[in-house]
């Protein structure tokens, strides 16, 4: 090295140095990218649940007209037809019958996928918890009451606690 370059970089080394930071950068973007597609398929999903919780709603009340009160194997046969009931996508978590009605306490749940993963599954769950309320001879669609619980409410939780907290009504 001559006297005149002591203290500077050689050039190689800012070229990959550039090459370096070029790269981190397009690992960066592409990081963000697939998060914001994750999160809105995550939100795609978790809006499909109320879909789902809707033409359960529609097809248990066809299917319990006739009777007035549904019975077990109606609200089954109505969960298999809303979902499909592929992957489990809806369970039925209590049933109740009282002087307003049948009360009816479901989970819906939806798969996606989740980009990028180093360990784990790419497939995961969106789950949901719907309380429906069945008016005494409810023969339309809108005289059903469906309450979406928000993602951290489990049906667990809420037929354990009886709690109705933070739900939506759709």
């Amino acid at each position: 090295m001559t006297t005149e370059q002591r203290g500077r970089a050689a050039p190689w080394a800012k070229i990959l140095g550039a090459v370096l930071l070029a790269l981190t950068a397009a690992l960066m973007v592409s990081f963000v990218v697939a998060n914001s597609r994750a999160s809105a398929r995550e939100r795609d999903a978790f809006d499909s649940t109320r879909a789902d919780a809707r033409r359960f709603a529609d097809s248990l009340l066809a299917k319990a007209a006739a009777d007035g009160r549904p019975s077990r194997e109606q609200v089954l046969e109505a969960l298999t037809s809303a979902t499909g009931n592929m992957r489990g996508n809806g369970a039925l978590h209590t049933m109740s019958f009282t002087d307003n009605g049948t009360r009816i306490v479901a989970q819906f749940s939806r798969v996606y996928e989740r980009p990028l993963t180093l360990f784990g599954q790419t497939e995961t769950m969106a789950h949901r918890c719907f309380t429906f309320d069945f008016p005494p001879g409810a023969t339309e669609p809108s005289q059903v009451r469906i309450e979406a619980h928000g993602a951290d409410e489990s049906c667990s939780e809420l037929t354990a606690t009886g709690q109705r907290h933070g739900a939506q009504s759709q």
